[in-house]
């Protein structure tokens, strides 16, 4: 009698949770997609300096919770960053359309997503544009981003093939580190040829709160209008610490990240510290605003 007592208070947890979307971070419904996102839905995130508004993020959904629509706008310019539109003309497939700056004309960028693969494709559709490739693991979160391109001058003068790749390393659910190069080859018609490679590696170290909201996609030098609709890259916990390396050398720049939570354990405010050689830069407080 007393388990049955037990079985139906845990029912009825579990029934009001579903109600009031306080489930588990990144929980979704069972027929959500790549393109559904969790519960609260931010409607606009207003980033200031010192009190000053700089930068909004503003979104709307459909009734399935997948973006319909992102404004960015520069408010100290007043220009207009990111104006797009998002459509889904079917399975594992988007579309946005509108401006991406610096491009003052409407442009429009296909993304595809393999379920079985586990990788997503995206590329636009200006000259010049790059397709891009990110694998993602068994619990969504990003773990590589590749971009292949090939080059030959009208005349025939030289050719070139570019590789740059950005490889994550992910530790309880959470990237912890990401390794990002370039690797170019060049050959000329009087068969002399060069190659050059880079690489700068990045160390993100995890709070202990839960990223509800995906903000490492405000932190991460990804092509944010695909990540954000996406939810990528998909940690599961917030990013407190940012350090970058060349080779085993550490760069001057780093940042840290500090987080007041709702009740719910939702973001309210991330205050982003930037500093070159320990001493800040540039503090930047985010504020998120839900539906």
């Amino acid at each position: 009698m007393k388990s049955a007592y037990i079985f139906v208070i845990l029912i009825a947890t579990a029934l009001a949770a579903s109600c009031n979307g306080k489930g588990d971070p990144g929980k979704k419904d069972a027929d959500a997609d790549i393109w559904t996102r969790s519960k609260p839905l931010v409607a606009r995130v207003e980033v200031s300096d010192e009190g000053r508004l700089i930068e909004t993020y503003e979104y709307t959904y459909d009734d399935k919770g997948r973006m319909l629509t992102l404004v960015k706008t520069d408010n100290m310019s007043k220009a207009v960053m990111l104006d797009l539109q998002y459509s889904y003309p079917a399975e594992n497939q988007m579309k946005i359309t509108g401006k991406f700056y610096p491009i003052s004309t409407n442009r429009f960028m296909d993304v595809s997503y393999s379920p079985k693969e586990g990788v997503l494709t995206y590329s636009g559709s200006w000259s010049g544009a790059w397709t891009y490739t990110t694998t993602i693991n068994a619990d969504g979160v990003a773990t590589a981003t590749q971009c292949k391109e090939k080059f030959a001058s009208t005349e025939g003068y030289y050719s070139s093939d570019m590789v740059y790749s950005e490889a994550y390393t992910v530790a309880g659910g959470t990237i912890a580190e990401s390794l990002a190069g370039t690797d170019i080859k060049a050959k000329g018609s009087n068969a002399t040829s060069t190659a050059n490679s880079s690489a700068l590696r990045t160390v993100y170290v995890a709070s202990d709160k839960a990223d509800r909201q995906n903000f490492a996609a405000y932190l991460m030098p990804d092509t944010f209008p695909v990540w954000i609709a996406s939810g990528l890259p998909g940690n599961k916990n917030l990013i407190k610490g940012i350090t970058g390396f060349t080779g085993t050398v550490q760069t001057a720049e780093s940042t840290a990240i500090e987080y007041t939570l709702n009740a719910d354990g939702d973001i309210d405010t991330a205050i982003r510290t930037d500093s070159n050689a320990g001493a800040p830069i540039l503090v930047r407080t985010y504020k998120f605003i839900y539906q």
